[in-house]
Parts: structure tokens; sequence; C-alpha cells
């Protein structure tokens, strides 16, 4: 069985058939992906507001969970404990 298999592929033939057989299978594929993807795209992200408005004083920094949009407020407030020799 294993011999008529590679008698069938060592024909420049066959080979050629095959190949094209297979060009053919890749070009469907394709285009069928992208006929997909044209007619079922993926969801638009929605932006909107921050869900939470991180603040952060005496020079530090805080960030909590997903800031992506987030408004983010680094600075003194003048009321800053002074720091210890």
């Amino acid at each position: 069985m294993l011999g008529r298999i590679w008698q069938f592929l060592k024909d420049p033939a066959n080979l050629g058939v095959l190949g094209s057989i297979g060009g053919a299978i890749v070009a469907i594929a394709g285009g069928a992906w992208a006929v997909f993807v044209y007619l079922h795209p993926a969801p638009e992200t929605k932006s909107g507001p921050p869900l939470k408005q991180i603040e952060a004083d005496c020079g530090s920094v805080a960030v909590g969970g997903d800031v992506t949009g987030a408004t983010i407020t680094a600075g003194s407030s003048g009321d800053c404990p002074k720091p210890k020799p």
C-alpha cells in the first residue's frame, strides 16, 4: 500500500496536480475567511467615562484596577506631613 502511494507521488505529473489542488484549497480557504470576517466583524469597543477617579497626594502615585482612559492626578495638596529627619 505504501509502495503504491510512493510511486504515485514520484510521478512529476501527479505532483503538479496535487500542487494545483493544494493551491486551490488554500485560495478557497483564504477567500472563505475574508468573507467570514467581512460578514461577522469583531464587536467595537465602546469607550466611556472612567469608572473611578484615582487621586494621589504628597507626591505619591496611586493606580487601581483598569486605568485605561482614567484620569490620574498626582501632586501635593499642601497639607502633607513634614518628613522626619
